[in-house]
């Protein structure tokens, strides 16, 4: 069996939008699709990346849930990773201190289009 056999199907979400309402649906397709064994590389960019680095995922929508609380129960299952772009880091407001505190790797367009190639979807949020 072939190591991409063994792993559990991968997705690579390109997140630009920094809108709360908009981030709390991607933190919940990340919630569902971990719970059902799809491994989530969640890739932040421009204005998502702003709202991740800025800490705006705390308010809660109207079903209550925030976003943050989302994302961590995606995470909890050990399938989901957050990938800054290097060169959105750098011009994040706080910099890229700020930006390495909230995500698991700041990552270069090489390493996004390797991942996007062996993943079985890649969306763009």
């Amino acid at each position: 069996m072939t190591q991409a056999a063994r792993r559990p199907p991968r997705w690579i979400i390109l997140v630009s939008r920094g809108a709360p309402a908009s981030l709390r649906d991607l933190a919940a397709l990340s919630a569902c699709a971990t719970a059902g064994g799809v491994e989530v590389f969640l890739v932040w960019l421009g204005e998502g990346l702003a709202s991740l680095a800025g800490g705006r995922l705390d308010d809660p929508g109207p079903s209550g849930a925030s976003a943050a609380s989302l994302f961590a129960e995606a995470r909890d299952t050990g399938l989901l990773r957050h990938l800054a772009c290097s060169a959105a880091a750098v011009d994040t407001p706080g910099g890229l201190e700020t930006v390495r505190r909230r995500v698991d790797d700041v990552v270069g367009w090489p390493t996004v289009v390797s991942l996007m190639r062996e993943a079985e979807k890649t969306l763009v949020w």
